[in-house]
């Protein structure tokens, strides 16, 4: 697969190419489209062509060919299914409280005068939600052959926060989008892609054998490389209908108002996110139901202007983040100069103050104060269960941490159970109520990654610099649970920094990451009689959690414990357990050693990974050559004493 920076320089390379000439990347782009469906068509009529000789052949065949019809069958199956992947693809309705065609004139008079300036055609529905949002949803009833209904959605709160003005610049924007000038090619290309990344997914699933495993392998062969260079391409051509869509809103409404909702969406947005929910959600410490009020409370965010700091570092940040390529919208800086607006007026004007009359007031009118009661209960209703169960959580939790700081005062608290704690007020309450614990758990174990990754996000929250460093030190440590999520935190925050450069360094540095994270799973999965075999070095508490799961298994008569000489991520440790039951069990040893199997990868704990393995099964030479070796034999059940004897092995 292509690695994420070999992808931003093809995604880099396209647009260099195609910079300022929409018409012929669009054309480049169906060629690309086109040359999908070509190989899909190929290899579907080569799948189910063979499959049908196969079959004929089988029923021909004057011996019984019950073989060949069943291959056959599956390849034809397997054929047909590619298909139906690629035609039928699995789409999922928005949801919203639909507007009647009787509410709200106002809105359908402006949605109908942009549509006929723009030329494109009135959405099926339009739906109303409680996101901060207005979007263009497109599904075609006939899956690749069109025939699409589309959605305009249009979340309450954007209405609540921009002018009337500000939001005929965003509808026009989405009307954009529906325009026969890119609307009908952008649907295709992302059904496209959808049935592409479904087809994918299910070829990596490695389903069947034989013949049809081997021509899974063909097809997924051509769409490891297919795949990132169509997207790529698709990509920037979203991208630049992005751009379309600007110029088409400047056309019908004007400059000023364009740049003036890219510039409060953006600063709005950030302002919900940094400190509007967190106080809404920090109320389910004392709020036993979600508030029914959102909206008011909405207003009141909206017109009370933010802190100074706040204020400064929210429009600083919205100038200076980058898109990064997994997002086809533009960022504000690009959008504004693209419009020919200059992204530091935009700063010297500060946060914007909440407008006079609100898009919701001027074109909801009458029918605002139902469809705002509606939100709000749509709401509530869809976080309920959460907020609920974080009431329960947070009242447990304080219960909790108020009888251990009673505990801790008395006798010394361990990392361990510090870091129990701390995850649990992580999960519910979050970093900045955590914030006391996190720094008591690095006194105790400075080196603790889990603390570090948190404490590192808080810092980078309150705007403190260190927090990169802390977070690129977990990065560095290459852990499986914490380099991942730390990068993506890191990643995201040097975006909005607009550091390009060490942007796409990290990903270099995630992407290798991967690779040895695959490795080092190839290398724990693949057990060899070759391998090196060094001795389990457990504790002897641990060893003797291990045995006495071996004496629950009636059957198990004796096993052997090594680890495996890992070359990848040594830290993280792989034991392999030889189980045997009665040799003269006959034909039950095998059914018996197979089951010990899959009930000891369930009860046997080991500081590691474990992999168990038996002379009877798949493994049957790797278990061999364990036996053969009585230094590495832990447990021996005999008739008379099988507790004591599984003890004394302690001195093995």
């Amino acid at each position: 697969m292509m690695e994420r920076g070999d992808f931003d320089d093809l995604v880099d390379r396209i647009e260099r190419q195609f910079e300022g000439r929409a018409e012929a990347l669009t054309a480049h782009t169906w060629r690309w489209l086109l040359l999908g469906y070509t190989v899909v068509i190929c290899l579907t009529v080569l799948l189910v062509g063979g499959g049908l000789a196969i079959f004929i052949a089988g029923i021909l065949a004057s011996k019984p060919g019950i073989l060949l019809v069943i291959a056959g069958g599956a390849l034809m199956t397997f054929g047909l299914g590619q298909v139906g992947a690629l035609v039928l693809v699995d789409l999922v309705e928005p949801h919203g409280r639909r507007l009647k065609a009787d509410e709200a004139p106002e809105l359908h008079k402006l949605l109908t005068l942009l549509s006929d300036q723009i030329g494109s055609k009135p959405p099926t529905e339009i739906l109303l939600t409680d996101e901060f949002n207005a979007a263009i949803v497109q599904h075609p009833r006939l899956g690749i052959f069109g025939w699409s209904k589309s959605w305009l959605i249009l979340g309450v709160p954007l209405l609540l926060a921009v002018s009337p003005a500000e939001f005929a610049a965003v509808l026009a924007h989405e009307c954009g989008h529906l325009s026969m000038k890119h609307g009908r090619h952008g649907n295709r290309i992302y059904l496209m892609h959808q049935s592409w990344d479904k087809l994918f997914q299910r070829l990596q699933q490695k389903a069947g054998s034989g013949f049809v495993r081997t021509a899974g392998a063909l097809v997924l062969k051509f769409l490891t490389w297919y795949w990132p260079r169509f997207h790529a391409r698709a990509f920037v051509l979203s991208r630049q209908n992005e751009f379309l869509a600007d110029q088409l809103a400047v056309r019908v409404t004007s400059v000023d108002y364009a740049a003036s909702a890219l510039w409060r969406i953006e600063c709005t947005g950030l302002l919900l996110e940094n400190d509007f929910w967190k106080k809404v959600w920090d109320q389910a410490a004392v709020l036993p139901e979600p508030p029914d009020d959102l909206c008011d409370r909405l207003r009141t965010a909206f017109r009370n202007a933010p802190a100074a700091t706040d204020s400064v570092r929210w429009c600083d940040d919205a100038l200076r983040r980058v898109s990064n390529h997994e997002d086809t919208h533009p960022s504000l800086s690009a959008r504004l100069r693209a419009l020919g607006v200059d992204p530091e007026v935009k700063r010297a004007e500060c946060f914007p103050a909440a407008p006079e009359l609100t898009a919701a007031d001027a074109l909801l009118a009458d029918d605002l104060s139902v469809i705002e009661t509606e939100i709000n209960r749509l709401w509530a209703k869809s976080v309920r269960a959460i907020w609920q169960d974080r009431h329960r959580r947070i009242a447990a939790i304080q219960k909790l941490t108020l009888a251990e700081t009673k505990d801790a005062e008395s006798d010394g608290t361990t990392a361990a159970e510090l870091w129990n704690q701390t995850r649990a007020v992580l999960d519910v309450q979050g970093l900045e109520a955590a914030e006391p614990l996190l720094r008591r758990l690095l006194a105790v174990d400075p080196e603790h990654v889990g603390a570090t990754f948190a404490l590192g996000q808080l810092r980078l929250i309150q705007g403190h610099a260190d927090g990169e460093e802390l977070l690129q030190h977990v990065v560095s440590l290459q852990t499986a649970e914490w380099t991942q999520p730390a990068g993506a935190v890191l990643e995201r925050h040097l975006s909005t920094r607009g550091m390009q450069a060490q942007v796409r360094q990290l990903r270099h540095q995630l992407d290798q990451f991967e690779k040895a994270r695959t490795e080092a799973e190839k290398e724990r999965t693949d057990i060899r009689r070759s391998d090196v075999f060094l001795p389990h070095g457990l504790s002897d508490p641990d060893l003797r959690k291990v045995q006495a799961a071996l004496l629950k298994q009636t059957h198990c008569e004796q096993a052997w414990l090594v680890q495996k000489d890992v070359r990848l991520f040594p830290e993280e440790r792989l034991y392999v357990l030889c189980v045997d039951s009665r040799k003269s069990a006959g034909g039950l040893r095998v059914e018996r050693n197979d089951r010990m199997i899959t009930s000891l990868m369930l009860s046997v704990e080991v500081p590691g990974r474990l992999f168990v393995v038996n002379p009877t099964g798949e493994f049957r030479t790797v278990a061999k050559r364990l036996i053969k070796h009585s230094e590495w034999q832990i447990f021996e059940r005999t008739e008379l004493n099988p507790e004591s004897d599984a003890m004394n092995s302690d001195q093995r």
